[in-house]
């Protein structure tokens, strides 16, 4: 081909295919994690320990076994404040 897009047989788009690619063109709806009852316990340990040190947090092997990330432990925190100030 060319470059040139398929326009159907008879020069028309399908229905179906103008639906596809307008569903396509939507993209998908994004949906917001929520914290589970044990991530928020885990959350609430750190933050009595170590307060906002988030550096310290990710350094506690204890406590971080999975070793996440000051950053990522910082917007866990943070959705979990919010969370709790409902």
């Amino acid at each position: 081909m060319n470059g040139e897009e398929f326009a159907g047989f008879d020069g028309q788009k399908n229905e179906i295919v103008r639906q596809l690619e307008e569903q396509a063109s939507m993209g998908a709806e994004k949906k917001e994690r929520k914290q589970s009852e044990r991530e928020r316990e885990w959350i609430e340990r750190l933050v009595a320990k170590y307060g906002e040190d988030y550096q310290r947090m990710a350094r506690d092997m204890r406590l971080n076994p999975m070793q996440q990330t000051a950053a990522d432990i910082g917007k866990r925190v943070g959705k979990w404040k919010a969370s709790v100030d409902l």
